[in-house]
């Protein structure tokens, strides 16, 4: 059986779906509120307003009555986050077709009558790409993008024996895939292993949640990762289940 191990920049632990005796968790970073962030957020008026939504920990982070008010419509980057909306209350809540930020810009240049004038409501984490909300503004649409929670990256001192274990099997060949949860999160645990060449790390199969993410991991030398047709763990764990893996 091929062990997988997943990194993750914080939130809660992986869906069900997503788990088992195959797959391992490291996360590479804490999770803080944001108090000023959250606030304005919870102050927005959602008359006539569009929210977006980019990751579960946003949703994890606002009260659950915030997301029961009447926007226009609500958007969630990838299907984890439109699950959580939903069990928070949000209705018709809208995933578009092509994953991550892309996918929500894409679908919002389609509105009705233009991004000119068009109220956009983003929370977000303080590691948060900023070039979507820019191109947004860009093209007239009138962008609030608190910061309601900060990622702190974890020092490797700060892992448990368990986690120096993990790190230790990966050094030793003992996965055969890693599931990358964002660029942040492949960093932090690249990071940890003293920041080795590509060519020195052990030849496993990377998979990554979206195409942003990917093309990032490309251009640090790691490869062309796997990517699922959804932003999904659960998605992205099967992928690499039934994937190959990489030979030196």
């Amino acid at each position: 059986m091929r062990r997988i191990l997943v990194l993750r920049s914080g939130g809660s632990d992986l869906p069900p779906e997503a788990s088992g005796p195959d797959v391992a968790l490291l996360t590479t970073h804490e999770v803080l509120p944001v108090p000023a962030g959250i606030a304005e957020t919870l102050a927005f008026d959602a008359r006539g307003a569009r929210l977006v939504v980019s990751s579960k920990v946003t949703v994890e982070m606002l009260d659950p009555l915030f997301f029961e008010r009447e926007f226009i419509e609500v958007l969630a980057v990838g299907e984890e986050s439109a699950r959580e909306l939903r069990r928070a209350g949000a209705r018709d809540v809208v995933v578009p077709g092509s994953p991550g930020a892309a996918g929500v810009l894409h679908l919002l240049r389609e509105s009705p009558g233009g991004l000119s004038g068009l109220r956009i409501l983003w929370p977000r984490g303080s590691d948060a790409d900023a070039g979507p909300l820019e191109e947004l503004s860009s093209l007239g649409a009138l962008v609030t993008a608190p910061v309601v929670y900060e990622k702190r990256l974890r020092p490797a001192w700060s892992l448990s024996s368990s986690e120096r274990e993990l790190l230790s099997a990966f050094r030793g060949g003992g996965f055969g895939a890693v599931a990358v949860g964002s660029v942040a999160a492949l960093e932090v645990f690249l990071s940890w292993l003293g920041d080795p060449a590509p060519e020195a790390l052990p030849p496993v199969r990377w998979g990554v949640l979206g195409p942003e993410t990917a093309r990032a991991v490309s251009v640090r030398g790691i490869g062309a990762p796997a990517v699922p047709g959804r932003a999904r763990f659960a998605d992205l764990i099967d992928l690499l289940r039934k994937e190959p893996a990489r030979t030196p």
